[in-house]
């Protein structure tokens, strides 16, 4: 069966938010070498490394989040739902991508309000509007918000949900 149009897209997503990724782990895995050795050989620190570093990890995690959830691999408490019959778990695991999109796209709204109410405050070592490691709230979660579109609309057509292994299992073969 052809995949939904929705979903190619979403593929397409997610092959550059993975690459953003990637990008943000190799930037932080040499700022925190440069760190390192600026410190424990020139006894002189980075004066921007740890604000950039933590900044950096909310973009990689959230990022991530969002590729966890295009991909339906995150955590869950599966034990309750799994002893009740099989009706109200097929209930309950469809009713639970409408929440969860509901859901990303009210955080999508409030962290645009954030990103917002914050462009015009500066960060204290890098002298960069706060807006930016705040933009990753609205950007991962408008991310999850097309993904959960994306489970809605194979839902609809009647196609199982995705497994968690499915995307890396595509890539394999």
């Amino acid at each position: 069966m052809e995949k939904p149009k929705i979903q190619r897209f979403c593929e397409v997503i997610e092959k550059w938010t993975l690459n953003v990724t990637m990008v943000i782990c190799a930037f932080m895995l040499v700022v925190a070498w440069m760190h390192v050795i600026r410190r424990y050989a020139f006894n002189s620190a980075l004066t921007w490394s740890e604000e950039f570093l933590r900044f950096s990890i909310v973009w990689y995690a959230l990022l991530s989040a969002s590729i966890l959830h295009k991909r339906n691999a995150h955590l869950g408490i599966t034990i309750f739902r799994e002893m009740m019959p099989k009706p109200v778990q097929t209930f309950l695991r469809r009713i639970l991508i409408y929440l969860a999109t509901a859901v990303a796209g009210v955080v999508t709204y409030a962290g645009a309000i954030l990103v917002q109410d914050t462009w015009t405050q500066i960060t204290p070592a890098l002298g960069i509007s706060t807006a930016i490691p705040y933009a990753a709230i609205p950007v991962s979660f408008f991310l999850m918000t097309v993904y959960g579109l994306m489970h809605i609309v194979r839902d609809i057509k009647g196609l199982p949900p995705i497994a968690p292994n499915e995307a890396v299992i595509e890539r394999l073969e």
